[in-house]
């Protein structure tokens, strides 16, 4: 009895060590892939600050530039961001050996945690990369955008940068229960000693 609780107790500690190992590996894709993904939202505003930084093009027509392509294409930035995040997060998934919907199904919880840890860590480094930094560098190389006040962007990437960083430490474990379960249909099967039969009495 002495032996097969021991066991119990060692197949639980490696239980929990694959879901915190999970956990982590799963928190570090999901920061990099909205990363990424942010940064590629904005290129639409990066365009016109690098044609007038290289003397390209002159402020008049990379402002232009920039109306277009903001005015007329950000959601498709976005949009193509989106889709490369979520490209990735499934290969990602793949890798960890969520193949197929039946174990994407198994593993839902761990998937909506990763899926929601992207999206917001995407809003947050968007906001601040597009109508942060983009912002004032256009500014600071002479483009007119000082016409519009993005005042409200600096406190709302500040929120959304601790929002992020609290879902990072918080989410793995509120959506930890799918994933110890899915370790535990992993374990192999106890030997037939240790379990109960119908005609053993109880202690």
């Amino acid at each position: 009895m002495a032996q097969f609780e021991s066991e119990l107790v060692v197949a639980a500690s490696h239980r929990m060590g694959m879901v915190q190992d999970w956990a982590r590996q799963d928190r570090k894709a999901a920061l990099v892939v909205s990363a990424l993904g942010g940064l590629l939202g904005g290129l639409c505003c990066l365009a016109p600050i690098v044609l007038v930084s290289l003397s390209i093009t002159t402020v008049a027509v990379a402002n232009q530039w920039g109306n277009l392509l903001y005015g007329e294409y950000r959601w498709w930035f976005r949009l193509a961001a989106l889709g490369l995040m979520s490209l990735t997060l499934a290969l990602y998934l793949r890798r960890r050996g969520v193949c197929t919907l039946d174990q994407a199904r198994r593993q839902r919880n761990r998937v909506i945690n990763l899926v929601l840890l992207s999206l917001l860590g995407f809003t947050a480094v968007y906001v601040f990369w597009v109508y942060v930094v983009l912002h004032e560098w256009g500014i600071a190389v002479g483009l007119p955008w000082r016409q519009w006040e993005e005042t409200w962007a600096l406190p709302a990437s500040v929120l959304l940068m601790f929002g992020t960083a609290v879902a990072a430490l918080f989410l793995p474990r509120w959506f930890s229960g799918t994933a110890s379960s899915s370790a535990t249909s992993a374990e192999p099967a106890l030997p037939a000693s240790h379990t109960a039969s119908p005609d053993r009495p109880s202690r």
